[in-house]
């Protein structure tokens, strides 16, 4: 049998390790920041003879997707929030995982809450874009975070998640969206982040009102 959470992070505690910077689960330990969590390999040795059947993450791809995630949520999140992941299957699991050290760091709970957190990335953001490009529609960012709709993943991009969790993300159904994405991912260096600057930058003009919202 698994060991509850509380009973892992009463154990990381008595390590020295910093608990709000590690996301706990019954079966895993995935460390977010390395320096700031302290979670030394001697730390994590001690660890696993106590709990030989839970594994400890050090994923560098999942310690980049909390950092951008942390830009959003430190942004917009406020101390002891009721938050509600507002996603299914997988991304669920993901801004589960991306959030739960954030019980302990701002107090929040997640369940039920008027805080709406939701899955789209860097990915949806662009290609919801180039969607209202092709239709003649004013370009809008689209996943504008707010204190009372967050999207934690909104500067990751898809296939930072993909490589984590080893899944596939469908990022848009169109498949002339799908090509500019491939064009500009084949021709353009970094070109994800300098369009959402170009996003950011349309979203804050007055007249552009930050444009509709995604359903991602």
């Amino acid at each position: 049998m698994l060991p509850e959470r509380s009973e892992l992070l009463s154990f990381l505690s008595e390590l020295g390790v910093d608990t709000r910077f590690v996301s706990v689960t019954p079966g895993e330990v995935l460390i977010n920041n390395l320096r700031f969590s302290r979670f030394s390999r001697r730390r994590e040795e001690l660890f696993r003879e106590r709990f030989p059947d839970v594994d400890v993450v050090r994923s560098k791809v999942f310690q980049k997707i909390c950092s951008r995630a942390s830009r959003v949520l430190s942004s917009n999140l406020r101390p002891r929030s009721e938050v509600r992941i507002d996603a299914e299957g997988e991304m669920a699991t993901v801004l589960h995982i991306i959030l739960e050290p954030y019980t302990r760091k701002y107090g929040i709970g997640i369940g039920e809450g008027d805080v709406r957190v939701l899955p789209g990335t860097l990915d949806h953001s662009i290609a919801a874009a180039i969607e209202d490009m092709l239709s003649g529609e004013r370009i809008g960012y689209h996943l504008r975070s707010t204190p009372l709709q967050i999207y934690p993943l909104s500067g990751v991009p898809a296939e930072w998640i993909e490589a984590w969790r080893g899944t596939r993300i469908e990022v848009t159904g169109n498949p002339l969206v799908k090509e500019f994405l491939e064009f500009f991912d084949g021709n353009i260096p970094q070109f994800r982040d300098k369009m959402k600057r170009s996003l950011e930058y349309l979203g804050e003009l007055p007249e552009a009102g930050g444009g509709p919202q995604s359903p991602y």
